[in-house]
């Protein structure tokens, strides 16, 4: 159980890891995720193209997706909450685009879109809140910095019917 002294104060700096164990070479090798604190147990790591990509294990690029999207979509229910808004839920699907830039392998690409359910929540101002989510959170700024077009897509749900 965490208690006030185990959080970190909020001018410390958060950390996250994993361990990765890989074995081969690229094409036929293969690899083992773990995240440092147990979440997810432990994933196989593939490199996309190797001789054994396929279903039932994760990529580079379905991890930088991940980040991505768990970032955005925290930062943007934070922006909503200091708005007023209360959201019930808030889904990203994402996708990162791996490809070559000058003659270097990158992650050229991070799509998100963002499907909000909120009360009260009009277009308007969900597109200015994800525009300050954009803004602050921390993955979409060091993607943006290492050049990775960012392209942000955020609407909302549409409307429960109400059963009578």
């Amino acid at each position: 159980m965490s208690t006030a002294q185990d959080r970190p104060r909020s001018d410390e700096v958060l950390h996250g890891g994993a361990v990765v164990v890989w074995s081969g070479d690229l094409k036929t090798g293969t690899g083992s995720l773990r995240f440092e604190y147990g979440a997810g147990g432990e994933l196989a790591l593939l490199w996309p193209g190797s001789d054994g990509y396929g279903p039932g294990a994760t990529t580079p690029e379905e991890l930088t997706a991940a980040a991505h999207a768990a970032c955005f979509t925290m930062t943007l229910a934070h922006t909503l909450a200091r708005n007023g808004h209360s959201t019930k839920k808030i889904t990203a699907a994402a996708r990162a685009t791996f490809g070559i830039a000058e003659h270097v392998r990158v992650i050229r690409r991070s799509q998100l879109d963002i499907t909000v359910q909120a009360d009260g929540l009009g277009e308007s101002e969900l597109a200015q809140a994800a525009e300050l989510a954009g803004r602050y959170c921390p993955v979409s700024n060091t993607l943006r910095a290492g050049g990775v077009e960012l392209d942000v897509t955020a609407h909302l749900a549409a409307p429960m019917p109400v059963s009578g």
